[in-house]
């Protein structure tokens, strides 16, 4: 009997968090179908399945092959037979020698594997992606903490953002008519929502109430945070401190600056329409950037009216306390990233 596989790579910042939390639960409540949803038990995802090592250009990636083995013994233990296995951690691999092992592995298990890859605009998920490098996660490693709505752009930064190479190498090892390929743009998801069109796209019955998670961080409190994510204070000594900060709105760099980054992917969103929507518009995602302002509202904390030298003295004063408290260590910290002054 053939045995199936639906292998959800992300990318970040694209629902990701929403779609596992709904197919947890799927998985508990019995809602799936013949479908089992496989996730790292207390997690609603797989990713431990990959671990980042190293900072920015040095940052590389490691497949942790014990802990699949674990988790698919334990799949076959428990009978499950077609399986969805999610985890967004899958795309920071860009070499082809990872991805072939990767399937070696899976096809000891599985008949057949379907890849699905949802797309953000390379801006919008680099501007989403602050929060996670406040959390100190792989993101930190990736790009640093500088105190500015946009990360500055470095060449090493291509390994991610470079959606149609990566791509191509998934389809390369998997197969081209085993890899899906999803834009993240409201009109163009099933029902507007990546669970949905998740759902659809596998067969499943969507349910009642669509999960809401990883909640939207305000300027000031992102701010507050890479300025404490500069100085090495792990996210547990500071994350509640910062979420008391007001909402002063949205982190958003000027205009220019996301066109300026923006246009450094133009070639590599060509190159996806022409592969992945061939009778749409030249380019893969809409180029609108009204969205941001004249002005932008998070280059540096210098003169800032809510995140001033007073309101960073004590979050770091309450963070100091909560390490010693907790005993915890100062993080690594991005030898590539600069620390910038209050």
């Amino acid at each position: 009997m053939t045995r199936r596989l639906w292998l959800h790579i992300g990318s970040h910042k694209t629902g990701s968090t929403s779609l596992q939390t709904a197919l947890r639960q799927g998985q508990s409540d019995k809602t799936l179908g013949r479908w089992s949803y496989l996730h790292a038990r207390p997690r609603v995802d797989f990713n431990p399945l990959v671990r980042c090592h190293g900072m920015g250009a040095g940052m590389h990636t490691e497949l942790r092959w014990p802990f699949l083995e674990r988790r698919m013994a334990d799949a076959d233990h428990r009978g499950h037979g077609d399986c969805i296995l999610s985890s967004e951690m899958l795309f920071w691999l860009m070499d082809v020698a990872d991805l072939e092992a990767l399937r070696q592995q899976l096809l000891t298990h599985f008949d057949e594997i379907n890849v699905v890859a949802y797309l953000r605009r390379q801006d919008a998920l680099a501007l989403s992606h602050r929060k996670q490098v406040v959390m100190g996660r792989a993101a930190y490693q990736f790009y640093g903490a500088q105190i500015r709505g946009l990360p500055e752009f470095q060449p090493h930064m291509m390994r991610y953002f470079d959606y149609a190479t990566k791509l191509a190498r998934w389809e390369q090892v998997f197969g081209a008519g085993n890899v899906t390929v999803r834009r993240f743009q409201r009109g163009d998801l099933v029902g507007g929502d990546t669970v949905l069109d998740f759902y659809h796209l596998v067969g499943l019955t969507p349910p009642p109430e669509l999960p809401q998670e990883n909640a939207a961080w305000s300027r000031s409190q992102l701010l507050a945070g890479l300025w404490l994510r500069q100085r090495g204070y792990p996210r547990q000594s500071f994350a509640e401190a910062v979420q008391e900060l007001p909402d002063d709105g949205r982190l958003m760099p000027a205009r220019d600056d996301a066109a300026a980054f923006l246009a450094r992917f133009e070639a590599i969103n060509r190159a996806l329409a022409a592969r992945y929507d061939p009778q749409g518009p030249e380019m893969f995602f809409d180029c609108d950037l009204s969205r941001y302002p004249e002005a932008g509202n998070g280059e540096g904390l210098e003169g800032d009216a809510v995140v001033t030298p007073e309101v960073l003295a004590g979050l770091e004063a309450r963070a100091r306390a909560e390490m010693v408290a907790r005993e915890l260590p100062l993080d690594a910290l991005n030898p590539e990233d600069r620390i910038d002054g209050a």
